[in-house]
């Protein structure tokens, strides 16, 4: 950043400059009805502009401010911020070029989920020896992309099969009202960093596998018919943390054919399964999508500021 350095050493010396210029227009009552050293202030930028401010601090004159006085101030503010609008976009572009990821504002960053892979794939093998966390992992990465990419689409569809029938409606009430507003997302350059298992439950009826996966992406929404963005831009690169939370009915077993789902074929019969229908497999008759036969995403959102480790429990 030898760009931005070199814009904080000159500031000073152009203030400097701006200062002598501004205050050899203005008389001499001018240095006396403003304290510009110790007592208590100095130069506010969130002051209110009026006839009667003084920004001064504890000393000097009590005199009002000028139109001399005001013309020099409002300059003075004036380059503070376009100097900082100018280092903002430098800053914006490098990182951008050299591929730096934003973390988002949205989320809790504080929150730290614990990686739980080893201790978790030992309780599910006890029940399921053929269950493998890395082959879990790799698929839940590929599942994460074809679920954002039908976002972006906004047809569900392709990725029916992996959601439970819940999170598959309300996903898709959210896109069509992104349909009938006219708002189109874009993701690019999406990349998986990381990804493990940081939780586990199991009761009577069913598991639960919570996935904790960090992603960077480059996101903005633009309007269908003007194409004007709305928001985000097509340069900044987001980086996100998601939990992912799965579920299958107690009991179920790992294929050691099929160790993981496929969301293409039904993890009962082993037949093509069409997505158009309520993903239910039109040979044996499997709804695929309640977990029943396989794991399939139950809930699905960004780490947040509530979000809570669940941790590991067994009934």
């Amino acid at each position: 950043m030898k760009f931005v350095k070199k814009l904080k050493r000159i500031i000073p010396v152009v203030l400097l400059i701006l200062l002598c210029v501004s205050f050899s227009t203005l008389g001499a009552s001018a240095f006396d009805s403003n304290d510009y050293g110790g007592g208590g202030g100095g130069w506010d930028s969130g002051s209110s502009w009026d006839s009667d401010s003084d920004w001064g601090g504890g000393g000097g004159g009590g005199g009002d401010i000028g139109p001399g006085e005001f013309v020099g101030v409002l300059v003075i503010f004036a380059f503070f911020i376009f100097i900082a609008w100018i280092a903002s976009r430098v800053k914006k572009k490098r990182e951008a070029k050299a591929g730096v990821a934003r973390p988002s504002s949205y989320q809790g960053l504080g929150i730290q989920l614990p990686d739980r892979t080893a201790e978790i794939e030992y309780y599910i093998k006890v029940h399921d020896p053929n269950f493998s966390a890395s082959d879990f992992i790799s698929f839940v990465k590929r599942m994460y992309i074809d679920i954002q990419l039908a976002w972006c689409k906004r047809d569900m569809t392709p990725v029916r099969a992996l959601l439970h029938d819940n999170l598959y409606d309300a996903t898709t009430r959210q896109v069509n009202e992104k349909i009938e507003q006219g708002v189109v997302y874009h993701y690019e350059s999406m990349v998986v960093n990381t990804a493990y298992l940081t939780s586990y439950a199991k009761d009577a009826q069913f598991e639960y596998l919570t996935v904790y996966l960090n992603a960077r992406m480059i996101d903005w929404q633009e309007d269908e018919k003007t194409g004007k963005i709305l928001r985000g831009d097509k340069t900044t690169r987001w980086d996100l943390r998601y939990k992912m939370k799965f579920m299958r009915t107690a009991g179920v077993q790992t294929k050691e054919e099929n160790g993981i789902p496929t969301g293409v074929n039904c993890p009962n019969c082993g037949a093509p399964l069409d997505m158009a229908s309520s993903a239910k497999c039109t040979y044996c008759g499997a709804v695929v999508t309640t977990g029943q036969y396989s794991w399939v995403l139950s809930d699905f959102g960004t780490v947040r500021n509530d979000t809570v480790d669940e941790g590991i429990r067994i009934q």
